[in-house]
């Protein structure tokens, strides 16, 4: 599926005119990015980003944890600073006006109030569903720019957090819990 989608995006930017885009190799060389010293894994990239709303969301995607991290540019010591602005860079380059032309996007509605209205839409980091960030009403929040930074905080909706705390709780009770004979 990956030589299929970067030949279809490689074609695609022909027809567009984008010549400067098509490195003198053709394909073998596509993208001419190079990413942490690997070529720019273009499938993952545009895969990552349509799965979660495409690329108006914008700052709603964690670029660098959830974007980043499934790519193949990614390595565990990975040191790079601003990654997050280079994928952006990249996705514009090469694959935003791809994205917008084909309906690979995942229309999402706010897990919280279930319209697709817009607004400051944030990305769990652990079910990956979307929501308004303005829709939960939690204390201790923070501000939406705490989030949407490239490399913010990560968001965990309500339902997540309720059930990764109960898994704590329930832990926390079982631990330690004797028969009770003295």
């Amino acid at each position: 599926a990956q030589e299929e989608f970067l030949k279809d995006v490689m074609q695609f930017l022909i027809l567009r005119g984008h010549n400067r885009l098509i490195p003198q190799g053709g394909l073998v060389e596509f993208p001419d990015a190079i990413l942490n010293a690997k070529r720019l894994d273009l499938f993952n990239l545009y895969r990552e980003v349509v799965t979660r709303g495409g690329f108006h969301v914008g700052n709603g995607i964690n670029w660098k944890g959830q974007v980043f991290s499934k790519m193949r540019n990614h390595t565990a010591t990975n040191r790079m600073t601003g990654v997050g602005n280079t994928l952006k860079r990249h996705y514009e380059t090469y694959l935003l006006e791809y994205e917008l032309a084909h309906d690979d996007v995942d229309g999402e509605c706010c897990l919280l109030c279930h319209s697709s209205a817009p607004g400051d839409w944030v990305n769990c980091g652990l079910c990956g569903e979307w929501a308004h960030f303005g829709c939960d009403r939690r204390p201790g929040l923070g501000a939406f720019k705490d989030y949407a930074k490239t490399d913010g905080l990560e968001y965990i909706c309500p339902q997540c957090s309720t059930t990764s705390y109960k898994k704590k709780m329930q832990r926390t009770a079982t631990v330690g819990g004797g028969g009770g004979y003295s």
